[in-house]
């Protein structure tokens, strides 16, 4: 059993309580914002690993793009002799 907050007027309430003792405001409303709020969460977290690895990804093939152009410019030297 664990104690959450009514969200209606903040008091201390069981998540297991129908309803608020305090203001009677139901209890599954609460755990409901609890869990929208976690998945909405979840996705801005998982949009900025992708965002993150976009960006890792784009860095990593403009570095081998500079790192390979002198031996792809030695390649073409050697095919056009």
């Amino acid at each position: 059993m664990a104690l959450i907050k009514c969200h209606e007027c903040g008091g201390q309430i069981s998540d297991h309580a129908k309803n608020c003792s305090q203001c009677g405001a139901p209890v599954i409303a609460t755990i409901k914002r609890k869990q929208k709020a976690a998945l909405i969460g979840f996705g801005v977290r998982l949009g900025f690993a992708a965002i993150f690895a976009i960006i890792i990804w784009i860095t990593f093939h403009r570095f081998m793009d500079k790192a390979m152009a002198p031996l792809k410019a030695m390649h073409q030297q050697q095919q056009s002799h």
